[in-house]
C-alpha cells in the first residue's frame, strides 16, 4: 500500500493532525509552553480520536510531539490559576475533560502509539500512561513534579505510580526526574528507541500494510536498542530503606539519620527537596500512594477527581502557582494544616 500523505494544520487547538498510510497523527503542537495541554489541545485529542475510530483507513494513531525538548510539560496550571482567581469553576471543567480523554484514550479500539522524545511531567506522564504502547528515547525525563506547586500526583498516578509500591512513593511525594533507562527498568515504558530513530519508525509505521497491536510491536522491536543502565536501579534499595514507612514523619526522619556514608549525600539531597514541599501537598501524596495500591484504576481517577475539586479552595496550588509561575518570586507560604483536607484524606482510609 503506497503511503498517502494528508496533512491539515489546526492551530486553533495547538495540535497537528496527519494521515500517513493507515497511521493518523496527533502531534503537540504548543511548543513555546512545551505542550503544557490547554483545554482546546484536550478538547481536539479527543474530538480527532472520535473522529477516527470508525474510519477503516485509520488502523492505529501515534501522538507525539513538535517540541525537540519535551512531550508535554503537563496540564495548563498558569489556565487553571486565572480560572480560581477570576471567581468561575472553569478550571474543574478542565480536570473533568482530561480525565474523560484519558478514559476515551484507554478505551479506544484502535492501538494509540505514543513517542516520547523529551520531558514527559505531570499531565504529559499521566497521557503517555494511558497509551496502550509506549515508545521513549534517551532524551526523556519522565517526573510528577505536582508536590512543588502544592498539589498531588493526578491523571491516574494514584494507579500508576503506587504500583511501583516505594519506589512510586519517592516519585510522587519528591517530584524527582528520572531518566528513560529507569522508566524502562519501573515498566512506566514499553520500549526505548534512539531519539535519531524515532522519524525512521514513524516511516516504517506509515507504510505497513497492517497496524495491529502485533504488528506494531514487531515493528518497533527492529528499532529498540539497550539504554544505558538504570541509575535508580541501582538505589533502588535505599529508596525502599527511607520511603516505606507509613508516615511522612518517618520518612523525613529516616533520610536525616542515614548512617551509610556511600548514601548520605542522596538522602541530605532528598530531604532538602522534601522540606521545600507543601506539607499538605506531600501528606496527600503519601496517602493516595498508599490507598492507590488496593484500589483499580477508576476507583484511583474517581478520589483524584474528588480532591482535584476541593483543592483549590482548600490546598497549596493557587499559593505554589502564584510563586513559580505568576510572581516568580519563588518563595511559597505553606499552610500548616488544612482541617478540611485532612477530613477527607482520613475518610479515605
Amino acid at each position: 500500500m503506497s503511503t498517502e500523505n494528508t496533512l491539515q494544520n489546526t492551530p486553533q487547538n495547538d495540535l497537528q493532525i496527519e494521515q500517513q498510510g493507515a497511521l493518523g497523527i496527533i502531534s503537540l503542537d504548543r511548543v513555546a509552553s512545551l505542550n503544557a495541554l490547554s483545554l482546546d489541545m484536550i478538547h481536539g485529542i479527543q474530538l480527532q480520536l472520535e473522529n477516527w475510530q470508525n474510519k477503516d483507513e485509520i488502523q492505529a494513531v501515534l501522538i507525539k510531539s513538535n517540541s525537540p525538548k519535551a512531550f508535554c510539560a503537563g496540564g495548563d496550571i498558569r489556565y487553571l490559576y486565572d480560572s480560581y482567581k477570576n471567581g468561575n469553576e472553569d478550571y474543574k471543567a478542565y480536570f473533568q475533560s482530561e480525565y474523560d480523554m484519558l478514559n476515551a484514550i484507554r478505551a479506544y479500539p484502535k492501538p494509540i502509539i505514543v513517542f516520547l522524545d523529551g520531558y514527559v511531567l505531570g499531565g504529559g506522564f499521566g497521557l503517555a500512561q494511558a497509551c496502550h504502547i509506549i515508545v521513549s528515547s534517551e532524551k526523556s525525563r519522565f517526573a510528577m513534579p505536582e508536590t512543588a506547586i502544592g498539589f498531588f500526583p493526578d491523571v491516574a498516578a494514584t494507579h500508576f505510580l503506587s504500583r511501583l509500591d516505594d519506589i512510586g512513593v519517592y516519585m510522587a511525594i519528591t517530584g524527582d526526574q528520572i531518566s528513560s533507562s529507569d522508566a524502562l527498568h519501573l515498566d512506566l515504558i514499553d520500549y526505548h528507541v534512539p531519539s535519531e530513530k524515532l522519524a525512521n519508525l514513524q516511516m516504517a509505521l506509515s507504510q505497513a500494510k497492517t497496524l495491529n497491536k502485533e504488528d506494531i510491536q514487531q515493528l518497533i522491536a527492529q528499532f529498540i536498542t539497550r539504554p544505558e543502565q538504570s541509575q535508580l536501579s541501582l538505589i533502588s534499595e535505599t529508596i525502599r530503606k527511607h520511603f516505606g514507612f507509613e508516615s511522612l514523619e518517618e520518612i523525613e526522619n529516616s533520610l536525616a539519620n542515614e548512617q551509610d556514608e556511600q548514601n548520605q549525600e542522596w538522602a541530605s539531597k532528598t530531604l532538602n527537596t522534601l522540606q521545600q514541599r507543601s506539607l499538605t501537598a506531600k501528606q496527600a501524596s503519601l496517602k493516595l500512594q498508599h490507598i492507590g495500591r488496593g484500589l483499580s484504576l477508576p476507583q484511583c481517577m474517581q478520589i483524584e477527581r474528588d480532591l482535584q475539586d476541593v483543592w483549590f479552595e482548600h490546598g497549596d496550588i493557587v499559593e505554589g502557582v502564584r510563586a513559580l509561575i505568576v510572581d516568580k518570586d519563588k518563595q511559597p507560604k505553606w499552610q500548616q494544616s488544612s482541617p478540611i483536607l485532612d477530613k477527607i484524606l482520613a475518610e479515605l482510609g
